[in-house]
């Protein structure tokens, strides 16, 4: 038997208290950046994830239709519902799809006011974690911590204005687009920064399509889902 079929099922299985206490501390207009982008996905942070449901749902999955077909019906989500599921409603089609984009690290550093000198191996390789976000933009004393290379260290107000896009992109690498190694991708940044820049713009399409890959590679043998599992568990 191969070493992937004795690895056990895997998703997001429990929100770090961190994105909790990180959203609690946001002042005013950085919640009002957040809920442009996010709209109701931030109710996801009070959602309890159920791994049982997700890998029960697995073997329903065909992958060549986008359904899940079961012994007399077929289901799938559709863009209308998740945008719904997320709050995000309107017309899509007259918003405009924003998607991760290429981002260097050092564009990636300069997006998040940080210093081109900071070193971090995770970069290099097109992500960080968590935790290079939130000691620096999380941690309500972030902007005078030391050597976090911040490049408006100790000016509250020119951090203040840059939390709300750093907490979308934490939030969208840890519930939205998770990565097995738990990294964040950087391009994120470049479709937030879009995002909150937008009007029209909808963060609908690209969960959706996360959430049909993460189960196509699931049917065909993966064993950790890469999607938003919280928000396919409220449909179902």
């Amino acid at each position: 038997m191969s070493t992937n079929e004795n690895e056990p099922f895997a998703a997001l299985e429990e929100i770090p208290l961190q994105i909790h206490m990180w959203w609690n501390d946001l002042g005013k207009g950085s919640r009002g950046t957040v809920i442009k982008v996010l709209g109701g996905l931030v109710g996801l942070l009070n959602i309890k994830p159920r791994l049982d449901i997700i890998e029960a749902l697995i073997p329903f999955w065909d992958p060549t239709r986008n359904v899940f077909r079961f012994s007399d019906f077929e289901l799938t989500p559709i863009l209308e519902e998740i945008s719904g599921y997320a709050g995000l409603n309107g017309n899509l089609r007259s918003r405009y799809p924003v998607l991760p984009r290429p981002v260097s690290p050092h564009k990636f550093l300069d997006m998040l006011s940080i210093s081109r000198d900071i070193q971090d191996k995770n970069l290099s390789e097109g992500s960080c974690t968590f935790q290079f976000l939130y000691q620096r933009y999380g941690n309500p004393q972030g902007f005078e911590e030391p050597n976090t290379g911040l490049t408006h260290a100790g000016n509250k107000y020119k951090w203040e204005a840059r939390r709300g896009l750093v907490f979308i992109v934490a939030f969208l690498g840890v519930i939205v687009c998770p990565r097995k190694d738990r990294n964040i991708e950087l391009g994120l940044v470049g479709m937030v920064d879009v995002a909150i820049k937008k009007a029209n713009g909808t963060l609908v399409p690209l969960i959706l399509s996360e959430i049909y890959r993460a189960l196509t590679i699931c049917r065909e043998g993966g064993k950790f889902f890469q999607g938003c599992n919280l928000l396919l568990q409220l449909w179902i």
